[in-house]
């Protein structure tokens, strides 16, 4: 690399580290990161790995980085979070790699560097305290090794390949997808086929011993609640994630928000099918032949576990799938930076890197493309009613209204009744019904975008049956209670 090149690939990197760790606390704890924080990481690691056998989905490994990180940092969200802005960070120079390695064209690594850097869905996944931006990391690794293993199978390059795909799999269970084809493609060559044979041994080693945790996970009675979402509707939004964020849901946002998600999916299209007629009509042999692999790899991420959804094997999540991201920007930069590209290619980069920073920016600053804020939840449910024993939520926020509220959630085999004269429900669709007994709506607050907080109150302290208050009995969306201990 020439000392201009690396110049370029570390200011890409600080601009990339900077949208990941500017803006961490801006956004308070989703579901599933409040679960990581409040209920996953304990103070033993013992425990903790018990905690991932019995209620979560996917391997250890992200949870133990997340024990050994949450030591010194804690667990609250900047804390918590840096660990994947960091691997996040790490991702960018990775991708430089292996765009670099599958294309041997400069141009065309800082361009793959530049749109892992700003793409909105892997910033996204860097500032979640989940396992996937660890995934991204792994496999990003491992596509590099990959691309060395095509050009110069030698031991070393074959072992680092099976040791970044194992790890992949170790961190999330769907990394297996862009490992397979991965794994074929090398036992397909003519040379080194002995030593890819015993590489890809390894990981699939690797991946058997994580089947007796999957199956006891799988076992857990936990229900997949994205399959009531038609397929074709969860692929169009795996679409629209990938150059626009996770959030909202398609359509459901404002106007503002709304253009703004139709113009990124249709912008991000028709650049990406740009990209790809500048390979078919302008590209080189090399060029057509690491579009080739970059696509295969990409395509295989998603189209294989698609094929499975349809025959009855559905765990089509988007985010399972953000994986096969990297390989897809790679596909693009080569279109973009290829030297017959010329001026339009560098215009169409120039575009995707545009978008991508102004999607990122509208996160930021729009509270409709952001997590439900659960935290300025919770603050208005403890301004209105600091003395309340009870809480009515949408199950949903049990989790992270519970981490911010310093209470439990009530479940079966809890408390069966409860002295309270204040009872805040708080509701996403706007229909709540009347507790049961002496209570009247006291206060109503909207709390823009998602939520509206009602407060009913008692003349004086009543004994309340949780019962009647769980199910539909005062949400018309499924509920959740919370309690307040020492109230």
């Amino acid at each position: 690399m020439s000392r201009r090149g690396l110049y370029a690939l570390i200011g890409i990197t600080a601009v990339g580290a900077l949208v990941r760790f500017a803006t961490l606390g801006v956004q308070s704890y989703d579901h599933d990161e409040a679960v990581t924080a409040a209920r996953i990481l304990h103070p033993s690691l013992f425990t903790t790995m018990n905690e991932v056998v019995d209620s979560e989905r996917s391997p250890p490994l992200y949870y133990i980085f997340a024990w050994l990180w949450s030591r010194p940092f804690g667990t609250g969200e900047v804390g918590l979070r840096s660990l994947s802005a960091l691997f996040g960070t790490l991702t960018i120079p990775l991708a430089y790699l292996a765009a670099a390695e599958l294309s041997r064209r400069r141009l065309v690594a800082l361009l793959a560097a530049t749109f892992v850097a700003l793409n909105p869905y892997l910033v996204w996944y860097s500032q979640e305290a989940r396992s996937y931006a660890l995934m991204v990391l792994f496999m990003t690794a491992a596509l590099y090794f990959f691309a060395q293993s095509l050009r110069d199978p030698t031991p070393r390059t074959l072992a680092m390949w099976a040791v970044a795909s194992a790890l992949a799999i170790c961190s999330h269970y769907f990394a297996a997808f862009l490992v397979l084809p991965q794994a074929v493609w090398l036992l397909s060559r003519s040379t080194a086929r002995r030593r890819a044979a015993i590489a890809v041994g390894a990981v699939v080693l690797a991946g058997l011993a994580l089947v007796p945790l999957a199956v006891a996970q799988e076992g857990s009675g936990r229900r997949n609640g994205f399959t009531d979402i038609p397929l074709i509707s969860r692929v169009g939004e795996l679409c629209l994630n990938f150059v626009a964020g996770q959030e909202p849901s398609p359509f459901a946002g404002s106007h503002a928000v709304d253009v703004l998600q139709l113009l990124a999916l249709f912008g991000g299209g028709l650049l990406t099918a740009g990209a790809i007629c500048l390979v078919v009509q302008r590209g080189l042999r090399r060029d057509r032949r690491a579009a080739v692999v970059a696509g295969v790899l990409g395509g295989g991420a998603i189209g294989v576990p698609l094929v499975l959804a349809v025959v009855g094997i559905d765990f089509i999540n988007p985010r399972n799938l953000i994986a096969a991201l990297v390989p897809l920007l790679i596909l693009v930069a080569i279109g973009f930076g290829m030297p017959r590209s010329g001026r339009l290619g560098l215009a169409g980069g120039g575009a995707l890197c545009a978008m991508f920073a102004v999607v990122v920016v509208a996160i930021n600053v729009s509270a409709q493309m952001q997590r439900p804020d659960w935290r300025g939840a919770a603050d208005a449910i403890d301004a209105s009613a600091p003395g309340a024993q009870v809480f009515v939520v949408p199950r949903s926020g049990d989790d992270p209204l519970a981490y911010y509220l310093g209470a439990e959630v009530v479940h079966h085999g809890g408390p069966s009744h409860v002295r309270t004269d204040v009872i805040p429900v708080l509701s996403t669709n706007f229909k709540v019904r009347r507790p049961p007994g002496p209570f009247h709506l006291a206060d109503e607050q909207g709390l823009a975008p998602y939520f509206v907080l009602w407060r009913f109150e008692a003349m004086h302290a009543v004994r309340v049956r949780l019962r009647d208050l769980k199910g539909n009995r005062v949400l018309s969306e499924r509920s959740a209670l919370l309690l307040r201990a020492g109230q």
